[in-house]
C-alpha cells in the first residue's frame, strides 16, 4: 500500500507542477511567478520529501544551513547548488573557463564584454538577462568573505548590464584571470531574497528543511537536453560515520566526502568510487632564515629527494591525496608536467647534502660539517605539525617524513600541537619544516601563497624574480600566454623551492549505483556531470 500512495504522491506532484507550467505560460512577468509561488507552496505542503527517487544521496550539514548562494557555507550544499545555478562561464573538466550562460565575449584591455545566451528561463519562467548576473553578483560580494565566491569576486572591479544581453565587466587585473571570476551562480534578480531563489540549471528545488532534506526535480524548462535523472532526494547527516552507515543500510545511493574514516570504504568492490581533487594542499614550509639548514636551497632540494612521497600519499595519508610538487593540481590545463622534478632517491638526497658541505665526518649515521667556530656541528632539523580531533594523518605524515630525511643523515627532531602553536613556532622562527596544509581555490590566483605578506606565505619568500612571474600570470590575455605563465611560475617554484610541495588532498564519491558519465568532479562541484547520468 505504501507504494501505491507514493506513486500516488508523485502523480500528483507531477500534475501540480504541469499546472504551475501552464501558468508560466498563460501569465507573463509578476503574475506568472505569484502563480509559480502558490504552486510550489502546495507542493512543500505535499510532503514531497517522502516521495521515492531515482537518486538519494546524503550531505553533511549543520543545523540551519541555507541552500540560498548568498549565504550557503556548507561544502556539500554548495555543490548540490552546481545542479540548480549556473554562471556566466564554467570550468571544464580541465578546469579552463569555457562559455556557459554566455554565447561569447570580447576583452580590450581589462574591459570584458559578454553576450549573454538568448531564452534562457529561470525556473520561475523568466528569462535570464544581464541585469540579473549584476545583482547576483552585487548580492554575492555583498555577503562578504564568508561567501565561498567572494575570493573570485574581488577580481572583478566593477559590473555593468549594457542592455538585457550585454554585460560589461572591468576586471582587477588585465588577463583572462578575470573569467575565473565570472563561474559564481547567477540568481533571477526578484528572487535573491528567497530561500530557494531560482535558477536556470538541469534542476529546481521541489522542498529544503533545514538540518533534515531537500528534494530536487529534473527543470522541464532548461536549455539543454533534459537529464534521464529525474528526481534527487538529499537526506542530512550530522557525521561521516552516520552517512556512511546509510550508504551501507541502503538509505542513500550516495555520498561524497574527504573524511579518512572513508578510505576503507573506497576499496570495497560493492562501491563505485570517484576520486575528485579538493582545494586543500599540504605542503612543507621550510625556515628560510639563515638559523636554518633549510636556508640553503640545495638542502631543501635533498630534502625533496629524501622524501618518499609515493608511500606518504599511500600509508599516511590513506591514498586520498595526488601527489604534485606545485600548487596546481594535476589534471588541471594550466599543470606543467615538467614541474615533476623530484623522485625518491636517497642517493641523490645524500650527493646534494654533500655538495652543500654535510659529510659523514664521525663516522656515524649522522651527517655533521664544521661551523665558522671550528667546530662540529649537526645537520639537525625540526619538523613540526599539527593534528585535530579526528585524524592523526599529519602526525603520521611527519613522522615518515623525519624517517625518510633520518635515513640521508638528518637529526630529526618531530613535534606535533595545535594549529595555534604551530603558528607561533612559524611566526619566532623556532622550527626548520612545518608540515602544514593551506586551502587554495579552483581560481588559479597564488598570490596569497607567494607574495610578500600574503596570508598563507607562511615562509615569507619574497622575490623579484617570483613577483615579475605571479603578475604575468595575471596578465596573461590569451590561453598561449597563460599556459607559458604558469609553466615558468611552476619550474621556478621547484628550482628555488619557496615552499616543498606534496600533494593535493582528495576527496570521493561513493556510490552503491553507477554514475557513469561523471566528469570533472571538484570539491564544490562533486555532481559535476550528473545530468549527462542514464538513469
Amino acid at each position: 500500500m505504501r507504494t501505491i500512495k507514493k506513486f500516488t504522491e508523485r502523480s500528483r506532484a507531477a500534475a501540480v507542477l504541469c499546472v504551475a507550467l501552464a501558468a508560466l505560460l498563460a501569465f507573463p512577468g509578476a503574475q506568472a511567478e505569484d502563480v509559480f509561488a502558490q504552486e510550489a507552496q502546495a507542493l512543500l505542503d505535499s510532503q514531497q520529501t517522502d516521495l521515492p527517487a531515482d537518486l538519494e544521496v546524503g550531505y553533511l550539514a549543520s543545523e540551519g544551513a541555507e541552500i540560498n548562494p548568498v549565504y550557503c557555507t556548507e561544502r556539500d550544499l554548495v555543490s548540490i547548488n552546481q545542479l540548480v545555478f549556473e554562471s556566466v562561464v564554467e570550468l571544464d573538466d580541465t578546469q579552463k573557463p569555457v562559455p556557459l550562460l554566455a554565447d561569447s565575449w570580447t576583452v580590450e584591455g581589462n574591459v570584458w564584454t559578454f553576450r549573454m545566451r538568448s531564452g534562457i528561463q529561470f525556473h520561475n519562467g523568466l528569462e535570464c538577462l544581464a541585469q540579473d548576473v549584476v545583482a547576483s553578483y552585487e548580492s554575492l560580494l555583498a555577503a562578504g568573505s564568508s561567501n565561498p565566491y567572494y575570493g573570485r569576486l574581488t577580481l572583478i572591479e566593477s559590473m555593468t548590464a549594457l542592455d538585457s544581453l550585454t554585460l560589461q565587466v572591468t576586471g582587477r587585473f588585465s588577463g583572462m584571470i578575470t573569467l575565473y571570476a565570472m563561474t559564481f551562480p547567477v540568481m533571477e534578480r526578484s528572487t535573491l531574497a528567497d530561500p530557494m531563489p531560482r535558477g536556470t540549471g538541469p534542476y529546481w528545488y521541489i522542498s529544503y528543511v533545514s538540518g533534515s532534506s531537500f528534494r530536487l526535480e529534473r527543470n522541464p524548462l532548461w536549455w539543454k537536453q533534459q537529464p534521464e535523472i529525474e528526481s534527487i532526494n538529499g537526506r542530512c547527516y550530522y557525521s561521516t560515520a552516520e552517512a556512511l552507515e546509510a550508504l551501507q543500510t541502503g538509505e542513500i545511493n550516495c555520498f561524497s566526502t574527504r573524511s579518512y574514516s572513508a578510505a576503507f570504504n573506497r576499496r570495497l568492490s560493492d562501491y563505485m568510487t570517484v576520486d575528485y581533487p579538493t582545494a586543500t594542499y599540504e605542503l612543507l614550509v621550510p625556515n628560510l632564515s639563515s638559523s636554518s639548514p633549510m636556508s640553503d636551497v640545495l638542502v631543501r632540494r635533498a630534502v625533496m629527494y629524501a622524501i618518499d612521497r609515493a608511500t606518504l600519499v599511500s600509508n599516511a595519508y590513506l591514498e586520498m591525496a595526488q601527489q604534485s610538487e606545485v600548487p596546481i593540481a594535476p589534471g588541471s590545463w594550466l599543470y606543467e608536467s615538467q614541474s615533476a622534478v623530484y623522485y625518491y632517491s636517497p642517493e641523490r638526497a645524500l650527493q646534494l647534502l654533500n655538495e652543500a658541505g654535510w659529510e659523514n665526518l664521525t663516522g656515524t649515521s649522522r651527517l655533521t660539517r664544521i661551523g665558522e667556530d671550528g667546530l662540529l656541528e649537526d645537520l639537525e632539523i625540526r619538523i613540526i605539525t599539527y593534528t585535530d580531533s579526528l585524524s592523526s594523518v599529519r602526525k603520521n605524515a611527519a613522522e615518515q617524513i623525519g624517517a625518510n630525511l633520518s635515513a640521508v643523515g638528518f637529526n630529526v627532531t618531530v613535534d606535533t600541537g595545535t594549529a595555534d602553536q604551530v603558528g607561533g613556532a612559524i611566526s619566532s622562527g623556532s622550527y626548520d619544516l612545518a608540515l602544514i596544509g593551506v586551502n587554495l581555490s579552483e581560481v588559479p590566483y597564488l598570490v596569497p601563497l607567494l607574495t610578500e605578506g600574503g596570508e598563507i606565505n607562511f615562509s615569507g619568500a619574497h622575490t623579484q624574480e617570483m613577483d615579475a612571474l605571479l603578475e604575468r600570470t595575471l596578465t596573461a590575455a590569451t590561453e598561449d600566454e597563460m599556459l607559458q605563465a604558469y609553466s615558468e611560475l611552476q619550474l621556478y617554484l621547484v628550482d628555488r623551492l619557496p615552499i616543498l610541495g606534496l600533494a593535493f588532498r582528495t576527496g570521493c564519491l561513493l556510490s552503491t549505483r553507477q554514475l557513469a558519465g561523471l566528469s570533472g568532479s571538484r570539491e564544490y562541484d562533486v555532481y559535476n556531470g550528473l545530468e549527462f547520468v542514464s538513469n
